[in-house]
């Protein structure tokens, strides 16, 4: 396994991330909330299921203001993916990988599902949504219309969370409600139960690997 950390820049944007190589065929593109990093329980564990089955891992590192919230979702997506498609080009420009995973943690599912999941070239991809932003009518709206193979999960104490959420279940997107979770995924005094919370989402995706 290597590391690397690398940079790429465009006139107006420069963006770093951490591209974990295993040598293998497929890869997992990784985009983060804006304070659940990468080192959080949940993203960390995401990346070692990956390398364990031999997935090779981008970790993309952006960084924004909290007022970014405040913007529509279309504003939002296309904010981030300025930054997102400098770090797609270059990885990809330079490997010939044949399977792509997405997975996307809160604000990291904006772009995933309105930009990502609409682009032709990345129609066989598999997506990961965790904790995705539900109560935005635009990203529920997309992700009725969605066909990508993946897993949706959220926990039922989440804020962003919506009982219709079982709408958006397909023979190809498997939804998984976390009972007593909030947003990060976590069981609020409860370490056991959150423990759990964590075992379930990971058993769903390797599921999906």
């Amino acid at each position: 396994m290597h590391v690397d950390q690398k940079s790429v820049s465009s006139q107006t944007h420069r963006i770093t991330y951490t591209h974990i190589k295993t040598r293998g065929p497929r890869i997992c593109f990784m985009f983060s909330g804006l304070g659940y990093t990468y080192e959080k329980p949940l993203l960390y564990y995401v990346t070692m299921l990956m390398l364990k089955h031999g997935i090779d891992v981008v970790q993309i590192h952006y960084a924004y203001s909290k007022e970014l919230m405040t913007k529509s979702t279309d504003e939002i997506a296309d904010v981030m993916m300025q930054d997102i498609d400098l770090v797609l080009q270059d990885v990809l420009s330079h490997s010939d990988y044949k399977n792509i995973i997405f997975a996307g943690k809160s604000i990291g599912t904006i772009p995933l599902i309105q930009r990502v999941m609409k682009d032709e070239v990345y129609k066989d991809a598999v997506m990961l949504l965790l904790t995705p932003l539900l109560t935005r009518t635009e990203l529920f709206e997309s992700l009725l219309e969605n066909t990508h193979k993946g897993l949706l999960v959220i926990g039922a104490r989440d804020h962003y969370y919506t009982e219709e959420v079982y709408q958006l279940k397909t023979n190809t997107m498997n939804i998984e409600v976390i009972e007593n979770a909030d947003h990060s995924l976590d069981v609020l005094y409860t370490p056991m139960e959150s423990l759990k919370a964590l075992e379930t989402v990971l058993n769903g995706i390797e599921k999906l690997l």
